[in-house]
């Protein structure tokens, strides 16, 4: 007994160590392939690139001329104090649409894309009743029309969504930019709402028709605002 305990006692040894070292060796790559996994599920903003990637309902944009007609999609809306340099008068906010578009011929460019603020127009709610909402500054010679027309648009321009918060956007004229067949661009179309206003419903954004400016023919849903208005 005396003869043996000294080597199973090393034996016992031995083996600890063995153990010790391949739990060593194992744990290493376990806890890395962990930390991969946690990051490769860690939450991120969505990374859209081409048109079809975007949500959003689509409307076919003109303000009249046949020459540039767009695909436009309302991704997504937020309160906005100021764009491109332009605050908010005291007692509203922007409600900032911000869209993507593309030419309407898949195999085509466009020489001039541009959004027109004269020809893009958003109401609250549902039904029939032009005075439903008069969420901004509208004249009464207006009501007829039905739709608060937006305050500003920016120049569209190839901007990754995860950008769009922060980026410089430029407020727009009447001139454009060109697209190449397929090519994605984005752009803000901004509308002045009292902070009196609320939405009773869902809001309507509608573009320019085929032959006059404020003619609008095509309309689509837009999301709630994200935020509050501050």
């Amino acid at each position: 007994m005396s003869l043996r305990s000294p080597s199973l006692l090393a034996l016992s040894l031995l083996l600890a160590l063995a153990g010790c070292s391949g739990g060593g060796s194992g744990e290493t790559p376990s806890g890395a392939t962990a930390s991969e996994a946690n990051a490769s599920t860690s939450p991120s903003e969505p990374a859209y690139s081409a048109y079809e990637d975007y949500p959003g309902e689509e409307m076919v944009y003109t303000d009249g001329r046949d020459s540039y007609r767009l695909r436009v999609k309302a991704v997504e809306t937020a309160w906005l104090t100021e764009l491109a340099g332009r605050p908010a008068s005291m007692g509203t906010h922007f409600l900032a649409v911000y869209v993507v578009a593309t030419g309407e011929a898949a195999d085509r460019g466009v020489e001039e894309a541009y959004l027109n603020a004269f020809s893009l127009g958003l109401r609250f709610g549902s039904g029939d009743d032009c005075k439903r909402d008069a969420i901004g500054a509208r004249d009464e010679s207006m009501e007829a029309i039905c739709h608060d027309n937006a305050t500003l648009t920016t120049y569209l321009a190839d901007v990754p969504y995860q950008d769009w918060g922060s980026y410089d956007w430029a407020e727009g004229g009447f001139g454009g930019i060109p697209l190449d067949a397929g090519e994605t661009v984005a752009g803000v179309v901004a509308f002045t709402v009292a902070d009196t206003s609320d939405a009773t419903g869902p809001i309507e954004f509608c573009g320019g028709g085929a032959s006059i400016l404020m003619d609008y023919e095509t309309c689509i849903a837009v999301p709630e605002p994200t935020g509050e208005r501050a």
